[in-house]
């Protein structure tokens, strides 16, 4: 069973576009054995998810202590912590239209 991009259901940061740690670019492949294989195809499918990303998990965690997604979480909260620190200095920001200005 192989698969291609178009079978995954990642969100575009997955695509190359960015990760926690910038650009996701560099492919990581290896061979296995066909046992191993179908057991690895069977681990993900039990936890719903598709074999790039449980793949990119394996890697992040054994290099950075924690999965791809659990650095995306944090970094999404750092984030949105960092934009409500602002909106608390400088006040709302937006369109006047999100205020209810003119109606």
């Amino acid at each position: 069973m192989s698969t291609t991009p178009e079978d995954h259901d990642d969100p575009m940061f997955a695509r190359g576009i960015a990760g926690p740690l910038g650009k996701l670019t560099c492919d990581a492949k290896t061979k296995i054995d066909e046992v191993t294989h179908e057991l690895w195809l069977q681990h993900c499918a039990a936890r719903g998810l598709d074999t790039a990303g449980v793949l990119r998990d394996c890697i992040y965690a054994l290099v950075h202590g924690k999965t791809y997604r659990q650095m995306l979480v944090e970094k999404i909260s750092h984030d949105s912590k960092r934009i409500d620190a602002l909106a608390k200095l400088i006040g709302p920001f937006g369109a006047p239209e999100s205020e209810g200005f003119g109606q």
